[in-house]
């Protein structure tokens, strides 16, 4: 790709990207957390003062927000651009495309204070990249991408010009970022080193800002619910697992990695290697297609060359960072090289060890820095290499765009199919299911009103999502089912149990998939929690049991009578009270 002078490098070509990448999000169904944060918002909405106390069914039954993992912020801004203009698809999806677009304003921002001599190739790298594509959802990241983006450029301004001001600016963008969500905190730890190396400690004042708005949020907190969500929010412990797939997931979504190997290693022999994987892959994917080559063992060799790509990305990042600490001595701890490799560390360390998954939304944090971080590579590389990195960037991220519409789709085009009229209809699912089968009418189930589930009731889930489990006391007939045929838009694919938005060791964040998005199956309830299911719960369950002896013997009344009326006694007040 041709070089670009700063003045070519204008805003143009961020509304350009701005808006085929919003292009991509604009009608998009709501999908995976999307529900959680509308119906967070509409919580907010009706108890402003209280953000973490209203319910949220997003496990088997519904439980207040500060036993989730996020402060509220970006809720309230939902909830106030609700009461404004609606809740449509459309006009939520203009509301993250302006944070899209300040994603990328303050990318470009930060190749002119870099000096990036190719600032369009890793423009449109990052552009393409399918976790920024795919991530546009009425969810956290993309906003806390836009903040990050614009703290760094305020910081390395600052670093830059020794400026008490863009300092200011960048503790004030962390500030919000946290109320957002908490993963930012190494981001603190960024600027305040960042300052310090500066030589000029007495700058770090700034960062009494967030260290002020953290202590008053934890104080609402406690006098809200009585503990501080910071630290009493869902916490995961250490799992090495977690590491090996926080590196799949970077490999997934780094296609830029041969410009790396490409530097270390500049020979034509390796030019030619690289250009052969990229052919082969381009190659095999159509006997994939048309099953000449088994799915699953293609996808996993494509899993594995997402671990190798991951962790060769890491090691050569390291290597670079290592070579030029080596050039420069301690003089290399004053170059915006350093803040940013600080915060690749930082949010890379807190990613790996104490998210309870991985996701490509975590990884998306760290791309564009990672382009930055190495631009000079581009630069040197040119050709051959780069036009295949960006091309495939471009053919993949679009691919996995489209795969992604089509898959959060499929639950709202198909929960007006279901009809049944004389019937109750009992929605059993999460993500974006949840929220178009809300507003079709049907009835959410949860653990707390499973006792209003009677015979003849229709229950409705989809196969591949995370739903509430079904009482084992109830027992369905399935009446049919929906699904759909897939296609090559859907071939490149994150449906598997929404892979490219929580990712695992032996889940990828994507793969090729000829199997269907999804299945919704259609049930008719045939057995209702009875006498004899609470009886056999009360009997295995001892404190209970030991209730009803007492009462037994109280009352000089034979124990099965007393279990009976007992039993009946709960149905009625389960029922009655829900």
């Amino acid at each position: 790709m041709k070089k670009f002078n700063q003045s070519g490098f204008s805003i143009a070509y961020v509304i350009f990207f701005w808006v085929i990448v919003t292009g991509f999000n604009i009608n998009k169904a709501f999908h995976i957390d999307d529900t959680f944060h509308l119906e967070a918002a509409a919580c907010i909405g009706q108890h402003p003062l209280k953000p973490m106390s209203g319910s949220i069914n997003w496990w088997d039954s519904p439980t207040p927000m500060y036993e989730h993992n996020q402060p509220p912020l970006f809720f309230y801004l939902i909830s106030a651009h609700q009461s404004l203009f609606g809740n449509s698809e459309i006009s939520l999806h203009l509301l993250i495309s302006v944070f899209t677009f300040l994603a990328l304003y303050y990318f470009s921002k930060l190749t002119k204070l870099l000096h990036v001599k190719s600032p369009l190739t890793i423009l449109t790298i990052f552009a393409f990249c399918p976790a920024f594509i795919v991530n546009q959802n009425l969810m956290t990241d993309i906003p806390i991408l836009a903040l990050t983006m614009g703290i760094m450029y305020y910081l390395l301004k600052g670093q830059e010009l020794d400026n008490f001001k863009y300092y200011l600016f960048s503790a004030i963008l962390l500030t919000l970022g946290l109320l957002i969500k908490y993963s930012l905190l190494p981001v603190f730890f960024v600027i305040l080193v960042t300052i310090l190396s500066s030589g000029s400690p007495k700058k770090s004042i700034v960062l009494v800002i967030p260290v002020i708005a953290l202590v008053l949020w934890s104080f609402w907190n406690y006098v809200e619910f009585g503990s501080i969500h910071l630290i009493s929010r869902p916490k995961s412990g250490f799992r090495f697992i977690n590491v090996l797939a926080f590196g799949s997931t970077l490999g997934a979504m780094s296609t830029f990695t041969a410009v790396y190997i490409y530097n270390l290693i500049p020979k034509k022999e390796t030019r030619f290697r690289i250009i052969l994987f990229f052919v082969l892959f381009i190659f095999l994917v159509p006997l994939v297609y048309s099953n000449l080559i088994e799915e699953s063992r293609f996808n996993l060799l494509l899993n594995i060359s997402f671990y190798i790509n991951g962790f060769v990305l890491i090691s050569l990042i390291l290597n670079l960072a290592g070579n030029s600490f080596l050039e420069k001595k301690f003089d290399y701890l004053k170059t915006p090289y350093f803040v940013i490799l600080l915060y690749l560390l930082g949010v890379s360390a807190f990613i790996a060890l104490f998210a309870p998954f991985n996701a490509t939304r975590h990884v998306l944090l760290l791309i564009p820095f990672i382009l930055l971080f190495a631009h000079r590579q581009f630069e040197t590389t040119q050709g051959v290499i780069n036009k295949l990195v960006v091309t495939t960037s471009i053919i993949l991220g679009t691919l996995l765009g489209i795969s992604d519409w089509i898959y959060a789709d499929f639950y709202r085009k198909n929960v007006d199919t279901i009809k049944f009229a004389e019937n109750r209809v009992w929605s059993i699912g999460h993500w974006g299911w949840q929220w178009y089968s809300r507003k079709a009418g049907m009835l959410i189930y949860s653990k707390e009103n499973e006792f209003n589930v009677r015979n003849g009731d229709i229950i409705v889930f989809p196969k591949d999502i995370s739903r509430q489990r079904l009482s084992k006391d109830i027992q369905v007939d399935t009446v049919h089912f929906i699904t759909e045929s897939p296609s090559f838009l859907t071939f490149f694919s994150g449906k598997n149990f929404g892979s490219m938005y929580n990712s695992y060791v032996k889940r990828p964040a994507w793969s090729l998939s000829n199997i269907p998005i999804d299945t919704i199956f259609v049930c008719r309830v045939k057995h209702e929690i009875g006498i004899d299911d609470v009886v056999n719960r009360i009997r295995s369950d001892e404190s209970w049991l030991n209730e009803i002896k007492n009462k037994s013997v109280k009352r000089n009344l034979p124990a099965d009578s007393i279990l009976i009326k007992e039993a009946k006694w709960f149905i009625e007040q389960k029922r009655k009270n829900l």
